[in-house]
């Protein structure tokens, strides 16, 4: 239970963080169920990940090993500050940084991300070698299809309220 509150948590931080525009809330909320029923399924309310002092994600471009030809731009996301500092090091830039972020600002972010194709979560402190991958085109879709859940009830809900044809408007 503590685990959902959590992410109630960290899903009210990022709609209130959201451009206050009038639209970019209510996208932001609707979303939320989207990425909330992912990060449930996942061991870690934050991972950490390491960032650019810019705030960029560090992106690793993966090879097919079958075809090498085949590329994917990856974020690695781990469970400790540990095991990203470790990386961290492996890496050998001193602009890096480990940062610790909520999950569903993670995903949130993933969406709009289009030049990295997956996140890679790593849930165990001493295991960096298998992750959970999502997808970032599989959580778009997912994303795309609540928006067109929630359109579709809008034009049903408006479609009821409009007056029925051949009446007038009090009668209707």
């Amino acid at each position: 239970m503590r685990n959902e509150q959590e992410l109630d948590w960290q899903i009210d931080r990022l709609v209130e963080d959201a451009p206050q525009d009038g639209v970019t809330p209510g996208i932001t909320k609707v979303l939320s169920s989207v990425l909330k029923a992912i990060a449930l399924q996942l061991n870690h309310s934050s991972y950490y990940i390491l960032q650019s002092q810019d705030g960029s994600w560090l992106l690793t471009t993966l090879s097919n090993r079958n075809s090498p030809d085949i590329e994917k731009n990856v974020v690695y996301a781990y469970c400790s500050s540990t095991a990203s500092n470790l990386e961290r090091l492996k890496q050998g830039d001193r602009d890096l940084v480990s940062v610790e972020i909520g999950i569903i600002e993670i995903l949130f972010r993933l969406v709009g991300l289009k030049e990295v194709d997956s996140l890679i979560l790593f849930d165990k402190l001493t295991d960096t070698q298998r992750g959970t991958e999502i997808s970032r085109a599989e959580l778009q879709t997912l994303c795309e299809k609540q928006m067109q859940k929630l359109k579709n009830a809008q034009r049903k809900l408006q479609r009821n309220r409009s007056p029925k044809k051949g009446f007038a408007p009090h009668i209707a």
